[in-house]
């Protein structure tokens, strides 16, 4: 029998590989996804580079678990407040909302630009190892759906996938929001305080899903409209 890693081996592995998820994100909200070089992660973590890919085995590798490892912090948080919905007979559509919104936003708190910024960057990145991560990571959202079905038994399945996709849109922001949201507004508005962003964003939310059902709009009999100066005599 093999003998067993002592504790303080294991939380040593354990300490040495959070250490470079954590120098990883901070070079890729500094300098780009696509530009994070493995050399530079080693140099940042005061390891080799044979350490980095005996923990990861390749960049890759490397960017897929800390887009996992990010990602699955807010994942405890979203999976206790669908646990909490599952168990009411008619749960709330504004409490639905939040379940989904919610957890991303503590990225937005004080001390946590380096993750909202790699969330960002990650959301448009178009490096397949992010891209399929979070494709596949949408599928966590089919309770939000089944939910928001109970709620909502009105509007189809496809109405309903259509307003959610673009309420998590709404989630997709980055600190330069704020500055634009004031630039916007002439300075009267600030997106700098995460509880008045999520509230806001919820309440837009919820009248969207409380609109009537979408109904395509109906084709003109005149055939499409002509562009504007179409037709005319030119010089």
């Amino acid at each position: 029998m093999a003998p067993r890693p002592r504790k303080d081996s294991v939380a040593g592995k354990r300490n040495t590989a959070e250490a470079i998820l954590e120098a990883a994100e901070c070079l890729c909200a500094t300098h780009g996804i696509e530009a994070m070089s493995v050399r530079d992660l080693a140099a940042a973590v005061g390891v080799t580079l044979p350490v980095i890919y005996h923990h990861f085995g390749s960049r890759a590798n490397l960017i897929r678990a800390l887009v996992i490892h990010r990602f699955s912090e807010v994942g405890v948080e979203y999976g206790q407040l669908v646990s909490m919905l599952e168990a009411q007979k008619s749960p709330a559509v504004r409490d639905i909302i939040r379940a989904a919104l919610q957890p991303v936003n503590q990225w937005r708190k004080p001390g946590r630009e380096t993750s909202l910024q790699f969330y960002a960057l990650a959301l448009v990145s178009p490096s397949p190892e992010v891209r399929d991560t979070l494709d596949s990571g949408v599928r966590g959202y089919h309770p939000i759906v089944t939910l928001l079905q109970r709620a909502l038994p009105h509007l189809a399945y496809e109405d309903i996938c259509w307003r959610l996709y673009l309420t998590l849109k709404l989630s997709h922001q980055n600190e330069r929001d704020a500055t634009r949201l004031a630039v916007l507004s002439k300075g009267k508005c600030s997106g700098s305080d995460p509880e008045e962003a999520l509230e806001r964003t919820i309440d837009f939310a919820e009248a969207a899903f409380r609109a009537p059902p979408w109904r395509p709009p109906r084709k003109s009999v005149d055939g499409p409209a002509r562009r504007v100066g179409a037709g005319r005599n030119r010089a």
